[in-house]
């Protein structure tokens, strides 16, 4: 498994003012860091690669690939997007050994409520685009981490008169059983939406939870000021 350790720069600080703030002559500033999203790769030619490498691209402040993190700096991830194909309909066993690898940070509870994409490669059309991913998510439903699908939301999973991959689990690709084919012009653009679609949930996860904690703290506040 291989790692991608990249800055997701869509989220900003920013400042508001309520009606029950400016009346107590308050004002909630919602403090929000830049969340750092871990792409996950586990690929035998290098097609499930293209997940990270677009996410270089669109974000600048992305770091190199590092082939091994500890425990302690994997769960220093925001969010995380994995990318692997199939073998048989379900994971790898090299990216099943590293799930297991994070039994430490299970009992920890340390990904709790953090969010998950999932990018797919089969040898085939029949070969796993959905079962891949649906018999993932145990592992993600026992670590308390919250799936992010992309659904139908881009045109190109619905084209029926070519080989394209992906499905309403998360983008992939088809790469044929040897690995020949290269992933299209099609499927990149699905990539491309998936993180998109992935970024935009995660920053307004972010951006409610921040909010909704600072208005709780407030609130807590207000009695003792009247």
């Amino acid at each position: 498994m291989k790692v991608f350790r990249s800055i997701n720069d869509a989220v900003r600080g920013k400042v508001q003012n309520t009606p029950q703030n400016k009346a107590h002559n308050l004002t909630e500033i919602t403090k929000m860091t830049l969340p750092t999203v871990f792409v996950v790769y586990y690929s035998a030619y290098g097609h499930l690669r293209v997940p990270g490498q677009y996410s270089q691209k669109r974000l600048p402040k992305a770091k190199n690939s590092q082939t091994n993190y500890s425990q302690e700096e994997f769960e220093n991830g925001d969010a995380f997007m994995f990318s692997f194909p199939s073998r048989f309909g379900t994971p790898p066993a090299q990216v099943q050994t590293f799930i297991d690898s994070t039994g430490g940070l299970w009992f920890k509870k340390a990904l709790v409520g953090k969010m998950v994409g999932v990018f797919t490669g089969t040898g085939d059309q029949s070969g796993g685009q959905e079962s891949t991913v649906f018999t993932f998510l145990p592992n993600l439903i026992h670590q308390g981490m919250l799936y992010v699908p992309i659904g139908f939301t881009h045109d190109n999973l619905f084209i029926v008169d070519e080989v394209v991959g992906g499905s309403a689990y998360g983008s992939g690709l088809i790469s044929s059983l040897s690995g020949q084919r290269t992933v299209s012009e099609k499927e990149i653009a699905v990539v491309i939406h998936h993180d998109q679609s992935f970024t935009k949930t995660e920053s307004r996860y972010l951006a409610k939870f921040n909010r909704i904690h600072t208005q709780t703290f407030y609130s807590s506040l207000i009695p003792h000021f009247l």
